[in-house]
C-alpha cells in the first residue's frame, strides 16, 4: 500500500509540532528505502519534468545526472606535453616509476556505486635519443609506454600496466641541421607517429575517484604531440 503517515488531523484534532515531525519523519523513511513495487502505478507516471537536469562542469567537460555520468576534455590541435626519461629512472631497465602526463586527469564524485569506463587516445613522437651513460637502455630498445591510472598514479604499474602501450625509439635519423630543427625523419610508424587508443573498464564504490594517464619512458624526450579523454558511469 501506498505511504500512510501516522498521525492523521481531522477537524478540531489540535496541530502540535511533534505530531508533523512525526509525519514528516515517517515520510523520509518510505522514501529512503521503503516504497515497494505495490505502491508504483502500473501506467507510466514519470516524465521528463521529473527527472533532475544533470549538472556540467566546463573545466573537465563532464556532466552528472541521475544515472551517472559522461563527458571529456582534449589537448586541443596541437599542445605538446612532454615525457622524459629523466623523470621515469633515467633509462634504467629496473625503473618501475611513472609520472602523469598533465591535464589528463578527471576526477569524479559518484553517488553511489558504479561501472565506469575510461576511454583515451594520444599521438606521440619518440626521441630520437642518442645519448650515453651507465645503466640506460641501448638506445636500439628505449621505449616510453603510456598506461591509465586509477587515484594514484603507481597504480599505472601496479594495476594497469598490461594496458600500457608503447612506442619505440627513433633510430638512425638523427637529428636535423637545419631550420626548423627536430628529428631528421619525425613520423615513422617506429618513432610512434600514430594514433594509440584505449578503454579502461572500472568497478567503483560510491565516493570520490581519479582517472588519468601516466608514462614511463626510457627516452630523454618524447612530445605527446595530442590527447584525449573522456569518462562514462552507470549506476543502474
Amino acid at each position: 500500500m501506498s505511504f500512510t503517515p501516522p498521525t492523521t488531523f481531522s477537524d478540531g484534532t489540535v496541530v502540535t509540532s511533534a505530531n508533523l515531525e512525526g509525519n514528516f519523519e515517517a515520510l523520509r523513511v518510505y522514501l529512503h528505502g521503503g516504497v515497494v513495487a505495490g505502491d508504483v502505478q502500473a501506467a507510466q507516471w514519470i516524465d521528463t519534468r521529473h527527472i533532475q537536469p544533470p549538472s556540467y562542469e566546463p573545466f573537465s567537460g563532464v556532466q552528472h545526472g541521475v544515472t551517472g555520468h559522461q563527458g571529456g576534455n582534449d589537448s586541443g590541435l596541437v599542445r605538446l606535453t612532454f615525457c622524459t626519461k629523466y623523470l621515469t629512472g633515467g633509462g634504467r631497465e629496473d625503473s618501475q616509476a611513472f609520472e602523469p602526463i598533465p591535464g589528463t586527469a578527471i576526477t569524479l564524485d559518484c553517488r553511489r556505486a558504479c561501472t565506469a569506463l575510461f576511454h583515451f587516445w594520444f599521438e606521440m613522437e619518440c626521441g630520437p635519443d642518442e645519448s650515453t651513460g651507465a645503466g640506460q637502455v641501448s638506445k636500439e630498445l628505449r621505449q616510453v609506454w603510456v598506461a591509465p591510472y586509477v587515484d594514484t598514479v603507481e597504480s599505472a604499474f601496479s594495476q594497469y600496466r598490461a594496458h600500457a602501450q608503447e612506442g619505440l625509439n627513433q633510430q638512425g635519423t638523427g637529428w636535423k641541421i637545419t631550420q626548423p630543427i627536430g628529428a631528421a625523419v619525425p613520423y615513422p610508424a617506429a618513432g610512434a607517429y600514430q594514433s594509440r587508443d584505449g578503454v579502461l573498464l572500472h568497478t567503483a564504490p560510491n565516493g570520490r575517484f581519479t582517472f588519468g594517464l601516466a608514462s614511463h619512458s626510457q627516452i630523454d624526450r618524447v612530445a605527446v604531440v595530442n590527447w584525449g579523454v573522456a569518462v562514462e558511469t552507470f549506476y543502474l
